[in-house]
């Protein structure tokens, strides 16, 4: 999918953690996870443009940083040579 790391966990893991909860979204897991595969797919033609976070960070969560705000931090600090500063 195109989600995680600078941005909100996928909609497939959340609904799975639902499931069966007073919470329960109602949605299809397998017709959500078929639309995960394609931009699993979809996201290797951009690999070169994903930062270097992987997985997921909750503290951007808690700050509520957008993931934009993120990956323009990255690039300007892989500008300066300072990359390891995030």
């Amino acid at each position: 999918s195109m989600s995680a790391t600078y941005g909100h966990p996928a909609t497939e893991a959340l609904v799975a953690t639902l499931a069966g909860t007073e919470h329960d979204t109602g949605l299809d897991i397998l017709k959500l996870e078929n639309i995960a595969a394609y931009f699993r797919e979809v996201r290797k033609k951009y690999h070169a443009f994903e930062g270097q976070l992987k997985g997921y960070d909750s503290r951007i969560l808690v700050a509520q940083v957008p993931g934009g705000m993120l990956t323009n931090l990255e690039g300007q600090l892989k500008q300066q040579n300072a990359a390891d500063k995030l």
